[in-house]
């Protein structure tokens, strides 16, 4: 019987650690796929690519700019960045310092947003949050906020 109750705690030790183990794995997988999410957007405004903009963003995302702006839906946010990133010169950088799951299917990702380099006044530097929800197999951004950080 001791023996039996022995290796049933060591099996479900074991069973908890794999399960732990693969949660961990999965978790690193899907902060690295946010992370290259996040770079995919700014490559896609960078290069002024509307339609792989479009893919990476839900239909009902909004968007609140730095100027505080309200972007509505796949269309207006697409467009509006892109907009302005023609008008407003300079190397966008997010860079990823927490990702919050909320759900396994949905995460907060936090960081600073800098545009460096500008040709029309001086560099600015911001704070993001950026909502992402997995559709399907892939994650896509769903909201962003963009805001002025605390003097």
């Amino acid at each position: 019987m001791r023996t039996t109750l022995l290796f049933l705690v060591l099996l479900s030790n074991l069973l908890a650690s794999i399960a732990f183990s693969q949660n961990a794995t999965n978790l690193s997988t899907q902060e690295t796929a946010i992370t290259q999410l996040i770079a995919q957007y700014l490559a896609t405004r960078a290069q002024n690519d509307e339609q792989g903009l479009l893919a990476l963003l839900t239909e009902d995302i909004d968007q609140l700019t730095t100027t505080g702006n309200l972007r509505s839906g796949r269309d207006e946010v697409g467009s509006g960045s892109l907009a302005t990133s023609r008008n407003n010169s300079g190397l966008r950088s997010i860079s990823v310092e927490t990702i919050r799951f909320i759900r396994p299917d949905v995460a907060i990702v936090n960081g600073p947003y800098d545009i460096v380099g500008r040709n029309d006044g001086p560099d600015r530097h911001y704070l993001t949050s950026i909502v992402v929800v997995m559709e399907g197999e892939q994650w896509k951004i769903s909201a962003i906020r963009n805001m002025q950080p605390r003097q």
